[in-house]
């Protein structure tokens, strides 16, 4: 998988007129394709070449009601024209991106979309904005609550949510609970659904998405994530989600050196449960038996690994997405030992010091 590109947006910056809808047919797709005998390599619109995007092979084949796995057995292009054959006049509105040059989501053109220069204005208008970033076909804003606590053992910590909404009208715009570390400034975004809230925009003007953003608060998501972060605290971590994290690592991290890195920081800051247990690899642990075996750190320790290397490390990562979906499974759920075995050492200030990482980036 190819690393995605992630723009940081400066605090006056503003994208949202390199967006543009356009009413489109399969049989009108076909029309503009760039292509030779079995490869696309781009759709023409006004005499320019757009790359189609995962994101608009996906959503084409969902909007044809066609399993994204036959791009497995048939070349896009084989597919794109079987179904300008089946279905030539479906009504779709496609989103292109002028900026990048390239093709985004496909949706039934149905209504009309919020144009996103009514979002960016809204986000910018929001006294509690602290970022705003833009990666392939979704606007994300990271805004403060006004909520904190002290994790015994730890830190204290500040709560925030992430904004996202789709550019491209695919999917409804969500909020997911954060969480800020003052000691550090690490911040983790719990991807889970315990911590997530829909919104559903009910006018493209703009106003009504403004009403949601300024009332947002998750009472009970907040207090799950305070409840979860202080028994992570207190929780030895299991071999098991070590393992997880580790998966995460290997999956998310580009560079094989700096994978190598990262996997021994953590198996060091679990004091060595390979030696511990007489294996090379945890993963030579039987699933069932590694939920019961505990490691010399906490939960709490993992997640805090976790958060710096998205954090301080992102420029490493293929997508941050894989290690934020880690904490949230790892919030939402029991911790595997959790009243089992306490733990009592201090949480770390930083876990990734003093790690000559290789900067050159996939």
């Amino acid at each position: 998988m190819s690393k995605k590109k992630t723009t940081k947006l400066k605090p006056d910056e503003r994208i949202g007129e390199r967006f543009e809808p356009i009413p489109v047919t399969p049989r009108s797709m076909v029309a503009m394709l760039d292509c030779d005998d079995t490869q696309i390599n781009g759709l023409i619109l006004d005499g320019r070449s757009y790359r189609p995007t995962e994101r608009f092979y996906k959503t084409m084949a969902a909007e044809l009601g066609i399993p994204f796995g036959v791009f497995g057995f048939f070349s896009p292009l084989e597919v794109m024209t079987r179904a300008a054959v089946k279905e030539p006049d479906h009504p779709l509105r496609m989103t292109i991106d002028t900026g990048d040059g390239k093709v985004l989501g496909v949706t039934t053109n149905q209504g009309l979309p919020m144009p996103v220069k009514f979002i960016e204005n809204v986000l910018h208008d929001d006294g509690r904005l602290k970022e705003m970033e833009y990666s392939d076909g979704v606007m994300s804003a990271t805004l403060d609550l006004d909520e904190a606590w002290e994790v015994p053992n730890d830190s204290e910590y500040h709560v925030r949510f992430r904004c996202r909404v789709p550019v491209d009208g695919v999917g409804m715009p969500d909020i997911n609970l954060a969480s800020w570390r003052q000691v550090c400034e690490n911040g983790a975004i719990a991807e889970a659904p315990l911590f997530r809230t829909k919104m559903e925009i009910k006018d493209n003007s703009g106003e009504h998405f403004r009403r949601l953003l300024g009332s947002f608060s998750n009472p009970t998501g907040v207090e799950a994530l305070q409840e979860k972060m202080c028994v992570a605290a207190e929780t030895k971590a299991s071999v098991g989600e070590v393992v997880l994290l580790d998966g995460m690592i290997r999956r998310s991290v580009a560079s094989t050196r700096n994978q190598t890195l990262l996997r021994e920081r953590l198996y060091e800051i679990a004091e060595d449960p390979c030696v511990r247990y007489g294996v090379t690899e945890l993963s030579n642990i039987g699933q069932k038996k590694r939920a019961l075996l505990p490691v010399g750190c906490s939960v709490g320790d993992l997640l805090n690994f976790a958060s710096e290397l998205v954090t301080h490390h992102a420029d490493m990562l293929k997508q941050p997405a894989p290690i934020q979906t880690f904490a949230g499974t790892l919030l939402s759920k029991g911790f595997d030992l959790e009243d089992l075995y306490p733990n009592a050492r201090r949480t770390a200030d930083f876990y990734l010091r003093g790690i000559d990482f290789d900067r050159e980036v996939a």
